[in-house]
């Protein structure tokens, strides 16, 4: 018996045997040719693997996994990410070591960007790129086949070993090295199955083969569990199923906590689909749909007539809850590799203007606002109202209807723009959004080799920051929203309660947990404003 300890991803428990992805050893025995040779085998690798992407695109159970195939495809495609690859086998390395390098430089340089979910997109680049050198290497890429109902380990997940499986033979998951915020994690918690992450170097190997007790509830994993701990796990599993199947009490609770303070808790999405929608909605997000991700719109280049398609859906699936979407923005993305696509998109079809264009339109709809990302203080704020204002008479000159009075809010990342806020709020913000994680992040300007570790988001100065923010908002009575908060740190909203937040935005999967820790709190003495 041995018990390893790692991150929850997502809770439950769960009891089986463990299969283990295994990619093999990689680069032996390869034999360079000439570059003209080695170029040409790429070139070919490239288009079998953009052949196999879009096989398993096309079979996807998710759009959201679907969006990622498209990632992938658009990224063997990139230029930056071809010369880069074509320079070093002209210099003589071969095809395969040439991706690998490739893969190296491109997902490092995701890997430090501080957005948590662009920075996941790093083992996409992996994924991609490990495709093509398995069929340089003549390696098989048939995917794991489950017998029977198997907990997953890896260590580190790629997308597509999830794509393809049976997902009703898939017990739970487990992971050397992703984090709560990797698509394996999303994924496990859309299912509802337990997920650890971070359980260190060669657990998952170790595990393969084993039967072992998944305990997502206290974070650990017991390989070869003795049969007092095996009958103890399944009577805990049956008490679990049991309140599983009860539906939740706090979901339909009022929000207010003891002294009768009321509060409100927003879902989120990352993408339009009906299920997403739901999810949030039938957990409790008493508040409606507090952020939607529009990143996947990029990659799939759609065009206005197919986003106001999208928006429309969305607020139809909302049953005329509130939605609040989140423009993308490219220059967020500074050295990703997609970046010198997007911005080559966003000159020819006016991206960014698209994306406005569609959200006016699609404005009457429904219950819609728009928060716009990385605003760095007023001056940025003003040139994208500037833009918002040339969509609206464009609109007008073309006899489209469109909501005049769209709600647009400002979301607060960056300290400049929590130092500015004041000015930003008199020139025109309907509505206030902070990143915590960001401005953590943003604060204290990590070295990159320590970005792994997220800086806590209740420090003093990132409370003394969001105070400030609080207090302007309050005294121009401008709606204030905390997002960005990261699952290991629901603890700390209440603590945020006292400073006179009272709306939150968080993943779906936290939406009865946080509230669960809000209920609790008594702001008799508080000095905050009132919701």
């Amino acid at each position: 018996m041995r018990t390893f300890t790692g991150t929850t991803a997502s809770g439950g428990l769960t009891i089986g045997p463990v299969a283990r992805i295994d990619r093999g050893l990689i680069g032996l025995h390869r034999i360079v040719s000439d570059p003209y040779q080695e170029r040409a085998l790429y070139d070919a690798a490239i288009v079998l693997a953009k052949d196999e992407l879009a096989l398993l695109r096309k079979h996807a159970q998710d759009p959201k996994d679907a969006d990622i195939l498209l990632f992938q495809m658009a990224l063997l495609e990139d230029e930056s990410f071809t010369n880069e690859i074509g320079d070093y086998i002209a210099a003589g390395a071969g095809s395969a070591a040439a991706v690998e390098r490739a893969e190296r430089i491109f997902a490092g340089r995701i890997s430090n960007i501080d957005d948590d979910y662009i920075k996941e997109r790093s083992v996409d680049v992996c994924d991609a790129c490990r495709r093509v050198v398995d069929i340089l290497d003549g390696r098989s890429r048939r995917p794991l086949q489950l017998d029977r109902p198997s907990i997953l380990a890896a260590d580190l997940f790629y997308p597509s070993d999830l794509f393809s499986l049976d997902r009703s033979m898939i017990l739970g998951l487990v992971s050397d090295r992703d984090s709560v915020t990797s698509h394996a994690a999303i994924m496990a918690r859309g299912m509802g199955v337990p997920a650890l992450c971070r359980l260190g170097e060669g657990v998952a190997k170790s595990a393969e083969g084993h039967t072992v007790v998944l305990d997502a509830e206290k974070s650990s994993l017991i390989v070869d569990p003795t049969p007092e701990q095996t009958e103890a796990a399944r009577k805990r599993m049956a008490q679990l199923q049991h309140r599983r199947h009860r539906p939740d009490p706090l979901v339909n609770k009022p929000n207010r906590t003891r002294d009768g303070t009321t509060f409100v808790i927003l879902g989120s999405a990352n993408s339009s689909e009906p299920s997403e929608i739901r999810a949030a909605l039938d957990n409790g997000a008493n508040g409606g749909i507090g952020l939607v991700r529009t990143e996947s719109m990029i990659l799939n280049n759609f065009d206005e007539e197919r986003q106001v398609a999208e928006y429309r859906k969305l607020l139809e699936s909302a049953e005329g809850w509130p939605v609040v979407v989140r423009l993308y923005d490219p220059g967020a993305d500074d050295g990703a590799p997609w970046v010198q696509t997007v911005q080559t998109l966003a000159a020819r079809d006016s991206l960014y203007k698209t994306q406005m264009r569609a959200l006016l339109r699609a404005g009457g709809s429904g219950v819609l606002r728009v928060v716009v990302p990385m605003i760095c203080g007023v001056q940025g704020w003003d040139e994208c109202m500037h833009n918002f204002e040339e969509c609206k008479r464009e609109l007008r000159r073309e006899g489209i209807s469109f909501d005049e009075d769209l709600p647009v809010g400002c979301m607060i990342e960056v300290p400049a723009s929590a130092l500015e806020v004041n000015e930003i709020i008199e020139h025109g913000a309907n509505f206030l959004y902070i990143d915590l994680d960001d401005l953590a992040n943003f604060i204290y300007v990590q070295p990159q080799n320590e970005r792994e570790e997220r800086r806590k988001t209740d420090t003093t100065v990132v409370k003394r920051l969001v105070q400030d923010v609080l207090d302007a908002a309050a005294a121009r009575n401008t709606d204030v929203t905390l997002c960005g908060i990261p699952l290991n740190q629901l603890d700390a909203m209440p603590g945020y309660m006292y400073l006179g937040a009272r709306s939150f935005c968080v993943e779906n999967a936290c939406l009865t947990e946080l509230k669960a820790s809000l209920l609790k709190l008594d702001l008799s003495q508080q000095r905050g404003r009132e919701a």
